[in-house]
């Protein structure tokens, strides 16, 4: 596998497999490791990723900083991350973003309103500020359009009414624009 391989127009694969927590806990990152998927498989998802998604993004946001993409099941389910073996990122399907002197909600909307094809969007954690970032994901066989809010903030649920779920009640659905509260 050659990771100095461009994915799309900007990145290295290098760039979308690293991750501090894998190589603090000794955790293989590199993609196909799982074996379901396989490597070819979570490359080729990578690469639709990079280049509906984020290449777009990256023309206009040029100092866009990717916090974490590939992750395999082990690094996804250490207790660090806390995730599910069967998050987009176990695939290749989903990037986590920012973008240095933006606001995660400018961030959200942009994406929310000019860029097309994406599956899952989710503003995480606005209420950390700088710590907040956007998950965006891409399949090439389904586009859900599903909006969420990932946060442990009242006030942010406030703004948006409807229903809360998750086991801390930490996320909603349906949101449209990002609103700072």
């Amino acid at each position: 596998m050659n990771i100095e391989q461009f994915i799309g127009r900007h990145f290295k694969l290098k760039h979308l497999i690293w991750s501090n927590t894998a190589a603090s806990s000794g955790i293989n990152n590199f993609p196909g490791i799982d074996n379901s998927p396989t490597q070819s498989q979570v490359i080729r998802a990578l690469t639709k990723l990079m280049e509906n998604i984020v290449d777009p993004i990256v023309d206009v946001y040029p100092n866009l900083v990717i916090t974490s993409a590939y992750r395999s099941i082990q690094l996804n389910t250490n207790p660090v991350i806390g995730g599910s073996g069967n998050s987009q990122h176990c695939y290749g399907e989903a990037i986590d973003l920012q973008v240095p002197g933006l606001s995660t909600a400018e961030l959200y909307n942009y994406i929310y309103y000019n860029v097309s094809g994406w599956d899952q969007l989710i503003w995480e954690y606005p209420e950390r500020s700088i710590k907040s970032w956007v998950h965006v994901s891409y399949s090439e066989y389904r586009t859900r359009k599903r909006t969420t809010l990932a946060s442990n903030s009242t006030n942010y649920h406030n703004l948006y009414g409807g229903s809360r779920r998750g086991n801390k009640d930490q996320y909603q659905d349906g949101i449209t624009d990002a609103k700072i509260v």
